[in-house]
């Protein structure tokens, strides 16, 4: 087993650190990269898999800007065991997303050779045992997704639905690549709606994590800045409660 060098470690016990104290961290991607074993090139493939995502045709606002793939998933610890569950449309009450809750979301799922994908699996189980430290459960149900915004055209919006809760217990927001763009500041907020920290995500692997509960978060429009304006992002949700789905009458 690779050895986890000692700033990766002090990263993820800062990160843990964060998440307790005020409800979120930031870890910069080689130290995220290490402590997960995510290895560069290995990841290669993984990280070109976002080139064939498909068009999420959800977007309130009729932009096409947007492309993603989605998967369900369960974390379990007691034996440990990850498992992807049959494809389940993506489902948000309204009170968590005023755009685009209330109604089911089918996506395309992801591809069967990145769901086995050890950058993939090492992602969502060390952010569960992560999550887990300061959550004990005995299994997490996770919903992964595969993003790209795509400035080509115009302003792209990751966040249309602007400041708001994903309705489960910690959030993991991965920034797989940043191309040539402008923008794509996270703003995050407190129970209160004060802004309590802005940080941009620019160095692949670099992890943005929540604690859903205590805070909002939003990230600014992305415009064009070169020859490749896209914003690809890997969106991790733990519940543990079971996946978020519409109150039984």
């Amino acid at each position: 087993m690779k050895q986890i060098d000692a700033p990766s470690l002090i990263a993820l016990s800062e990160a843990r650190h964060g998440l307790a104290a005020q409800g979120f961290a930031f870890v910069p991607g080689a130290a995220a990269s290490a402590a997960l074993g995510l290895q560069p090139q290995a990841g290669a493939d993984f990280v070109e898999s976002w080139d064939r995502l498909s068009l999420d045709t959800y977007l309130a606002d009729g932009g096409k800007y947007r492309m993603r793939r989605h998967a369900s998933l369960l974390q379990a610890f007691e034996p440990p065991a990850l498992t992807e569950v049959a494809y389940r449309p993506h489902w948000q009450p309204k009170s968590y997303n005023h755009l685009h809750g209330g109604v089911f979301r089918t996506f395309e799922p992801v591809e069967p050779e990145i769901a086995a994908h050890p950058a993939y699996r090492n992602l969502i189980t060390g952010l569960g045992r992560l999550f887990a430290s300061l959550m004990p459960v005995p299994r997490w149900y996770v919903e992964a997704h595969q993003f790209r915004i795509d400035a080509s055209t115009g302003e792209a919006r990751p966040t249309p639905e602007g400041a708001h809760r994903d309705g489960v217990d910690y959030v993991a927001l991965v920034l797989i690549r940043r191309g040539t763009v402008d923008g794509g500041v996270t703003s995050i907020f407190d129970a209160d709606r004060k802004l309590i920290a802005t940080e941009q995500l620019n160095e692949p692997w670099s992890l943005m994590l929540l604690d859903d509960v205590r805070v909002t978060h939003a990230t600014t429009p992305i415009t064009a800045a070169g020859v490749m304006p896209i914003r690809d992002t890997l969106v991790l949700t733990y519940r543990r409660d079971g996946f978020l789905e519409p109150a039984q009458a």
